[in-house]
């Protein structure tokens, strides 16, 4: 037998030394960060206020958090031969030092092997919950361009105004030729369900118990991106177009009164430098509809009409919805200086078939734009959670049309936001700026938006609307110094005097001003 498993290695070895080389060039790059943060008052509101208050139902978060986070960040290129490669990019140890949720009662990292661990229930280790893979891709070129086809970023586009770094499944294509490139996608989205029934349960099905697991119901309950743009590209600057359809037909099998959501997307942008002065702006134009009902039969809706030519019908919703951004940068070496101004539109709801905004947060649009510390930060959203303020949770303190949360969340939208800065740069290895910046809702949210042509204030309710349209202004101080030409220490001090707007509902609310103050050990490579 001895001799046997001897021969049975020699072969093996003969073998794999007889096989061509297959030469395969690896390359990595990412980053790795650790950050130390103290918020004072995330609530935004009185923290002396006793609990009997009302506003403690909505939000209780009334005591200062200290705490240091990290991450670690991967990405490998695996190049196959010339103009061909495998992209990938994973996350691990992402999460708040000494963390013991995800342990149960240690926050010490080690190896599981007890299935039981798997389930993700209190005590035990989640799936995933310190390695996650983003991204896996194909990159490479053909004659007439190059592809990418996997889990690929998206949301990225022109300048950093709307931008977010999703990673979804897809296909996209781009040709260049001189100054000009076309790029276009496809993107999946969502994948809600396969053969059974759709998201909220099929066609005479009871909506609490899911699908009815008829064949073909809910096949088509996918949400998909397609992309078409192009840039152009000139001495001094840069300028593109670019045009986005969105189809979700995650409702359309549902229960009551499945919908279809179609929507399109016009963005130009354009980037220009003149000397010593840098321009960028991006303009947004949103319009489809948000809302096309069809009928499932079965007169389940409680909010359609009862009898004549309408029954089991429900009232359609169209949406046009606007945005902009300018951007003016001057470089006075060492010192620089500059201004930012943001305008997206808000629902009005003031009427039933039409939504005038409050979008961004369905779409996953605007989470990697956060010119400030505190507002719209997607660090500070994800350590902290939304800001609320006295902001109810459920249906009052959501737009029930358009899905938009009524709290400060990472997708800045509903807003006028101005924005002066000012910094030096005393040597190539420190940074330091200070930012005034003021935000404003361009409209106050209502208690009832009405989903559907019955509901709400459009058939008679009694409707509330917030106390102001003010978010407040932010001073943000940061200084950065280069310890290595890969490593940098940043310092940052945030400071939020806080608007009626988060006030909500309630006059009475009493606000408390917030600040923050972190500091971020950052490696790249």
């Amino acid at each position: 037998m001895r001799k046997f498993w001897l021969l049975l290695l020699s072969i093996g070895l003969i073998m794999a030394f007889a096989m061509p080389a297959a030469a395969v060039d690896v390359k990595f790059s990412g980053n790795y960060y650790a950050q130390g943060w103290y918020v004072d008052n995330p609530s935004v509101l009185d923290k002396s206020a006793p609990s009997t208050d009302p506003s403690w139902t909505n939000n209780s978060r009334r005591s200062a958090n200290a705490f240091y986070s990290q991450r670690f960040r991967l990405t490998t290129e695996f190049q196959v031969v010339e103009g061909l490669k495998l992209v990938t990019r994973f996350d691990a140890l992402e999460k708040r030092w000494g963390d013991q949720s995800w342990a149960g009662s240690t926050g010490e990292t080690q190896s599981r092997t007890n299935a039981g661990y798997a389930t993700g229930t209190a005590g035990q280790a989640k799936i995933q919950e310190n390695l996650e893979f983003e991204r896996a891709y194909l990159d490479f070129n053909v004659p007439f361009g190059k592809f990418q086809v996997g889990y690929i970023e998206y949301l990225v586009w022109g300048t950093s105004f709307l931008n977010t770094t999703l990673s979804a499944g897809g296909i996209r294509y781009m040709y260049n030729q001189g100054p000009w490139q076309a790029v276009a996608a496809v993107e999946k989205r969502a994948e809600q369900l396969g053969l059974a029934g759709g998201k909220l349960g099929a066609k005479w099905t009871n909506a609490t118990t899911g699908g009815s697991g008829y064949i073909g119901d809910g096949n088509d309950a996918d949400r998909d991106v397609y992309d078409l743009g192009g840039i152009y590209k000139f001495k001094t600057g840069e300028a593109g177009l670019l045009y986005q359809y969105i189809r979700s037909s995650q409702f359309k099998t549902q229960f009551n009164n499945g919908y279809l959501t179609q929507l399109s997307g016009l963005y130009p942008y354009a980037k220009l430098t003149f000397g010593k002065l840098f321009l960028e702006g991006e303009f947004m134009y949103g319009f489809g509809d948000l809302r096309s009902y069809e009928i499932n039969g079965g007169n389940t809706n409680a909010n359609q009409p009862t009898a004549g030519a309408n029954l089991n019908k429900a009232q359609n919703v169209s949406l046009t919805a606007l945005g902009a951004y300018a951007h003016a940068k001057y470089d006075l070496k060492p010192a620089y200086l500059g201004a930012k101004f943001v305008y997206i539109s808000g629902d009005d709801q003031s009427n039933s078939d039409k939504a005038t905004g409050s979008i961004l947060q369905s779409l996953q649009m605007n989470r990697s734009f956060y010119p400030t510390l505190i507002l719209w930060n997607d660090d500070y959203q994800n350590n902290m959670g939304n800001i609320p303020g006295n902001v109810p949770a459920g249906a009052t303190g959501t737009n029930r049309r358009t899905g938009q949360s009524y709290a400060v969340r990472q997708e800045m939208d509903n807003v006028w936001f101005y924005q002066v800065y000012a910094g030096v740069k005393p040597t190539p290895k420190i940074d330091v700026s200070a930012a005034l910046s003021i935000a404003s809702a361009d409209k106050k949210p209502k208690s009832d938006v009405g989903a559907v042509g019955s509901l709400g204030y459009y058939g008679g309710a009694t409707v509330t609307e917030f106390v102001s349209a003010q978010y407040g202004t932010e001073l943000d101080l940061t200084a950065s110094y280069k310890i290595y030409d890969n490593l940098s220490y940043m310092i940052g001090a945030g400071y939020l005097w806080t608007g009626d707007y988060f006030k909500g509902y309630n006059s009475n609310a009493v606000v408390s001003n917030n600040y923050l103050l972190s500091h971020k050990l950052t490696l790249t490579f």
